[in-house]
């Protein structure tokens, strides 16, 4: 058998992969239609995608502080999916539009009444642009989850 074969012959039948995905109900129609998944976990990690500040009902409010806390409670929602808390994320990445050093003391605020010490890791990056016109923050996290027996 030829090796273009051995190709269309794996694409048919894939091999599992080494991750699960998390999408959350609220996230079905977004992960379709930009196919991504809003989180997957390998093992006890739980690897985050980037959130924006939008609301539940996908609005994008103007300031930073709702955009920020709006990414709180998805990553929230979206760790609960996977059987994890605020408490279980040891990294974060956030992504600025706008001011930076005051955005991250802003940040520091909030984050400090979601997540409990001690503090994961952290890095804060200013950019020209996000994704979506209007946000002026994007954060991704890893977490490690404490139950390795949920079903995700």
């Amino acid at each position: 058998m030829n090796s273009s074969s051995n190709a269309s012959t794996e694409r048919r039948n894939p091999m599992p992969k080494p991750f699960t995905t998390i999408v959350p109900p609220s996230f079905k129609a977004a992960s379709e239609t930009y196919q991504y998944a809003p989180a997957v976990r390998i093992g006890d990690q739980i690897l985050i995608s980037g959130i924006i500040g939008a609301d539940a009902e996908g609005r994008l409010p103007p300031d930073f502080r709702s955009q920020a806390e709006n990414v709180f409670s998805t990553l929230e929602a979206i760790l609960k999916e996977a059987g994890a808390t605020l408490d279980d994320v040891a990294s974060l990445h956030s992504y600025h539009v706008g001011d930076l050093h005051s955005q991250l003391r802003e940040l520091v605020d909030i984050k400090a009444k979601r997540i409990r010490p001690p503090h994961p890791a952290w890095t804060g990056v200013g950019v020209t642009q996000l994704g979506v016109p209007g946000a002026l923050l994007e954060i991704s996290a890893v977490a490690v989850a404490r139950d390795q027996d949920v079903d995700t």
